[in-house]
């Protein structure tokens, strides 16, 4: 335990130095995970236990391939989920397939150890990790730091994934000391909007895609929307040198 308390320590300087960078990011998630846990037990009991869930955990369906279909999700009404979302990482220019392909790198390239998994919670782990940017879309938070911490805010406390909700009250700290205490409220109203609202890792994503964002938000108890500033790293002066 104290060599990977001590790993996770080194990661998590290394990720304060480069808060951006995807590989340290892969190392420091890797490596708290080790001391934390990723709530492997929470996500199976709360898939099992819901209908639509025990469903996705027997058929097993990648949603990658479903939102790597851009061509599709733009024929979709505008106002709809999909339309809300291809439009979403057109704009960002962040698209599912080549974050897969690059966590999967970048933990090659850091040494990142992920625990042995079965099939069913590495199924769940790659739903989680392609859902996130739909997610932004039906919370309602950016792709800025503020908006990356509310999201993961909420996520962490419906998976029980300890080490994700351990590593964003970290980084909204020190966000704070960078002059932003407000991004701490953020995350923490995350977490509490993730206690009230549906489950989002049970819910049957690939339909609701084409249902309205207005009313995919309301039935999954999304509402109301959060109301914040956004944070950007190189927009704010660092309080260290």
């Amino acid at each position: 335990m104290f060599a990977k308390l001590r790993n996770a320590i080194a990661a998590t300087l290394e990720h304060r130095r480069h808060p951006e960078d995807l590989d340290s990011g892969v190392l420091y998630i890797d490596a708290l995970s080790q001391v934390f846990g990723r709530g492997d037990k929470t996500m199976l009991r709360n898939m099992r236990k819901s209908e639509v869930g025990s469903r996705l955990l027997d058929e097993r369906q990648m949603i990658l391939e479903v939102l790597v279909d851009r061509k599709r999700l733009r024929t979709l009404p505008p106002g709809s989920l999909g339309r809300a979302y291809v439009d979403f990482v057109d704009t960002n220019q962040i698209y599912p397939e080549k974050m897969a392909a690059a966590v999967a790198k970048a933990r090659s390239a850091s040494g990142g150890v992920v625990p042995n998994a079965s099939d069913e919670v590495a199924y769940l782990h790659d739903r989680y990790r392609d859902l996130h940017d739909l997610w932004h879309v039906a919370t309602g938070y950016q792709t800025d730091m503020a908006g990356e911490l509310g999201l993961v805010g909420l996520q962490s406390k419906q998976t029980g994934y300890h080490a994700m909700a351990v590593s964003s009250l970290i980084s909204a700290v020190f966000v704070a000391l960078r002059g932003r205490p407000d991004v701490i409220r953020l995350w923490y109203r995350g977490r509490r909007r993730g206690k009230r609202a549906a489950n989002l890792l049970t819910q049957d994503w690939e339909a609701l895609l084409e249902r309205p964002l207005v009313e995919v938000q309301q039935q999954l108890g999304l509402n109301p929307l959060p109301v914040y500033r956004p944070f950007h790293y190189e927009d704010s002066p660092a309080t260290e040198h």
